[in-house]
């Protein structure tokens, strides 16, 4: 959708974050070396590197102009939004198994937590998903009603997937950033503060569409009841 706020930059009011339009392509020649994890397929993956990577996904670079297969599907964003979740999952997967390897160096509660906090997200995903009309609905319908919920459900996925790309980091900045295992202290905050930025732009977004939606069920009730009258 064209209407829904991207981020780093596009959108009505979204705001571009210098940090991340900025980055190079090799940031750990401007941060510091990797730190490799091993995965559970046992090849080394740079777990902070890929939590960022993730966000590219589905987070609009500054400038960036809409495709026409963009502008021809409603849905798009809410697509790539999904793709970025799936991207996280590897990461998170990655932390899991690291701290089941050695658990005697990990708080279990925090782990357990990281698990139901993807857990949760999935299911809100899967719930969008299943709410979310499609393309050809959306765009053969005379109503505002189907974009309006495929821009709900848009901004709704990527305040869950953000808040769950933070989370990644919170933990990733407790055992591995603060214990200097991984010394690329800026890296992370910098990518941090990148996905606070579009948490805050989802969040004004969504209280705004919990404003419509519950001048519409008021006015929806008036309207039964009037019927009900004639």
């Amino acid at each position: 959708m064209t209407n829904v706020h991207p981020f780093p930059a596009g959108g009505k009011s979204a705001k571009p974050s210098r940090k991340k339009s900025r980055r190079p392509k090799n940031s750990n020649s401007v941060y510091g070396p990797a730190l490799l994890l091993q995965g559970i397929d046992d090849q080394p993956i740079d777990v902070l590197d890929t939590i960022i990577q993730a966000g590219s996904l589905y987070l609009a670079q500054a400038g960036q102009e809409p495709t026409a297969d963009e502008l021809a599907s409603p849905c798009a964003q809410f697509l790539r939004t999904i793709h970025g979740m799936n991207a996280l999952t590897e990461p998170a997967n990655v932390l899991i198994y690291e701290a089941q390897r050695y658990p005697e160096l990990t708080d279990q509660e925090k782990v357990n937590w990281l698990v139901q906090r993807a857990k949760s997200t999935h299911k809100v995903l899967r719930k969008l998903d299943v709410m979310l009309p499609t393309d050809a609905f959306i765009l053969a319908s005379d109503s505002f009603g189907p974009d309006f919920m495929a821009e709900y459900a848009t901004n709704a996925a990527m305040l869950m997937v953000s808040y769950f790309a933070e989370d990644l980091l919170v933990y990733y900045d407790e055992n591995f950033i603060q214990t200097k295992k991984d010394r690329r202290k800026v890296m992370m905050i910098d990518f941090r503060d990148a996905y606070r930025e579009v948490i805050q732009d989802c969040q004004i977004h969504i209280g705004a569409h919990g404003f419509l939606m519950k001048e519409l069920a008021s006015a929806q009730r008036a309207l039964n009841k009037m019927m009900k009258e004639l």
